[in-house]
């Protein structure tokens, strides 16, 4: 007999590690009759932060096995008249709500399918994550089909992703992402190394970063470096520092390369 393997079910928050809110929308999933494995990606995400998570989503998701349920509960206007959304893009599947969340996994990834979900009766206006996204999923891990779970959603709500434009001065970007250790994540390509390194510096905001490396290690403690990150965009960093903070830098702030 072929072994199934359990359907993985992902789950990105706001809510905070250690809220009661992650615990209960979890309490609900357990009522799933299908067996599955519950995976927390993230709960720490910035409190309404929709462009942080759609970073998150676009770079962890497609790390996972094809058709793993991603299950996103960042969502400043629960309880209005946005949607939520099921949605195919390349490999996996995900549960949100139609805020932008899916932006980023939709420049790596094509979509697929995207359905609009209704939310069931006499839920609370504040928790869709539980009344909602909880019950919907359970119905997929059981065995929903995509296509009843409700009517084509057309196109889905997008954030800006502006790519770097070259200019007289040089190709100017900007800072797209702040990671946890304050590194900035810039929209410069890891492809023009060459041109970083013949140049030997970048300008972020106010300040001329003229230390290249391809890793922290190289450089002394508390020097503003430039590499390429693991995503495959240049990255500025503070070794073992805080290179928002050092830099007074963060998302918007504008990247030059000669």
């Amino acid at each position: 007999m072929k072994n199934v393997m359990p359907r993985i079910v992902t789950l990105i928050t706001d809510f905070g590690t250690g809220s009661g809110y992650v615990a209960e929308m979890k309490g609900r999933l357990l009522h799933a009759k299908a067996p599955f494995t519950l995976i927390d990606i993230a709960h720490d995400v910035p409190p309404h932060d929709v462009r942080t998570a759609a970073w998150l989503v676009g770079q962890a998701c497609p790390a996972f096995p094809p058709d793993t349920l991603h299950l996103i509960v960042v969502d400043p206007g629960v309880g209005t008249s946005r949607r939520l959304i099921w949605a195919r893009i390349g490999e996996q599947t995900f549960l949100c709500p139609d805020n932008g969340v899916l932006s980023w996994a939709l420049t790596k990834a094509p979509l697929a399918d995207a359905r609009v979900l209704t939310p069931p009766p006499n839920i609370a206006a504040t928790f869709h994550g539980r009344d909602a996204i909880a019950p919907l999923a359970i119905g997929i891990i059981d065995g929903t089909t995509p296509e009843s779970l409700g009517p084509p959603a057309g196109q889905l709500v997008s954030l800006d992703w502006p790519p770097p434009r070259e200019t007289a001065t040089g190709i100017v970007g900007e800072v797209i992402h702040v990671d946890t250790f304050g590194n900035l994540i810039t929209n410069l390509p890891a492809a023009l190394l060459p041109r970083l390194e013949r140049a030997g510096w970048i300008r972020v905001g106010a300040n001329e970063i003229a230390t290249i490396v391809h890793t922290y290690g190289e450089a002394p403690r508390d020097t503003p470096v430039a590499l390429v990150s693991s995503q495959g965009f240049f990255e500025i960093a503070v070794v073992e520092g805080r290179a928002d903070t050092r830099l007074a830098a963060g998302l918007g702030t504008a990247v030059q390369l000669p």
